[in-house]
């Protein structure tokens, strides 16, 4: 039995009526489809291309690749390729150096100069460090790091999803009070705080301002150094600095006074030290030159000895062979040397029939004058 459908005219025109919109429908599924492909195509391409694209510089930054959530490995240079997210994460670590402040000033230390506020500190808003002698200083304090292990530094030290951003800040939510803040700058900051103030209260005013202050600053880096070492977050110390160290502004006079005498006590120890070298050179090159005469002295007698000893061997010589000739030509010669340091000199013969001989000698005799260059000349 077979069953045969019909439709009527009126029937026909109304379904009719419809082919516009059904067509229009269709055409714009379509169109929505190619659209869909395009797009899934795109993001497949992007998925396996540029996606899980990145490149590390280096000496500057490190690139963590977590796959769903597990560490793979870091990579400190060079480009590489993983699948995007969802599958893998990449997070950037800065490995250059940086830095975290901390201040103990407070608002009178920056004061107008020449103005001494003779207000007291106030706890809680002013901030300062008490030495190991119970005095005052202000102080501003940097620690210079770097990252030497990204892994750690990211899995073990407070860290945020993202390192490079600022720490987390807490607000009170009733009166927007800032409560703090939460990260690795934070921690930093709380540490080298730590350190400066066991540091200061080890040592005295006068050292942390003056003479000490290379000390107090190595000090400072090895308990900071021991303290990070300690929590093991990959973070090495590089450098601690002191900017600013002063004592409090009211006490400023009181301490450049002190200052200024203790570079005149320095200066008039210089110069004493100065002297004192200079004196003992002076002695020196006397002591020197004293012994250099007495030496030349020792060695113009001792060869007047031995010249003597020559001589005198000699004459002994021949006096054991004729004594009575060298007796007489002795007594010649030192007779000759005694007659010529006489000015006025007379001979006396005696007499032969032995009498008597009438001396006449002229008493205080004129003194011969020496004629002058003119006369010479005349």
């Amino acid at each position: 039995m077979t069953n045969h459908s019909h439709t009527t005219p009126e029937q026909h025109d109304h379904y009719g009526q419809f082919d516009s919109g059904l067509k229009s429908l269709v055409k714009s599924l379509q169109i929505s489809f190619i659209f869909l492909v395009l797009i899934i195509v795109g993001m497949l391409i992007y998925f396996f291309s540029f996606g899980g694209y990145f490149t590390v510089k280096k000496n500057q930054e490190a690139v963590i690749v977590l796959r769903f959530g597990k560490y793979v490995d870091t990579y400190v240079e060079g480009w590489h390729w993983f699948f995007p997210y969802p599958v893998n994460s990449f997070v950037r670590v800065k490995t250059n150096q940086q830095s975290v402040n901390v201040d103990f000033t407070s608002v009178k230390t920056s004061a107008i100069p020449g103005m001494m506020p003779n207000k007291p500190l106030a706890p809680g808003s002013d901030k300062y460090l008490l030495t190991g002698d119970a005095n005052i200083v202000h102080s501003r304090w940097v620690l210079n790091y770097r990252i030497v292990s990204p892994k750690t530094y990211y899995f073990n030290f407070f860290c945020p999803p993202v390192p490079n951003d600022p720490d987390q800040l807490f607000v009170d939510k009733k009166d927007g009070y800032v409560l703090g803040t939460r990260g690795p700058r934070t921690m930093l900051r709380a540490m080298l705080r730590d350190a400066v103030i066991q540091a200061t209260s080890q040592m005295e005013v006068d050292d942390v301002l003056t003479h000490k202050q290379t000390e107090y600053k190595q000090l400072v880096t090895s308990l900071i150094t021991k303290m990070i070492d300690k929590q093991k977050c990959g973070i090495q110390v590089v450098s601690v600095e002191l900017p600013m160290i002063e004592p409090p502004a009211s006490t400023k006079a009181a301490f450049r006074e002190v200052t200024n005498a203790s570079n005149t006590k320095s200066q008039m120890i210089d110069k004493a030290r100065e002297y004192q070298v200079r004196e003992q050179n002076n002695v020196m090159a006397r002591t020197a030159a004293i012994k250099a005469e007495a030496s030349a002295y020792k060695q113009e007698v001792v060869s007047e000895v031995k010249a003597e000893t020559i001589y005198f061997e000699q004459i002994f010589k021949e006096y054991k062979a004729n004594p009575d000739t060298v007796l007489m030509v002795l007594y010649n010669n030192t007779l000759s040397d005694v007659i010529g340091a006489v000015d006025q000199k007379y001979i006396l013969n005696a007499r032969k029939d032995g009498g008597k001989q009438e001396v006449r000698i002229k008493i205080n005799p004129e003194p011969v004058k020496k004629s002058n260059k003119s006369n010479e000349g005349q």
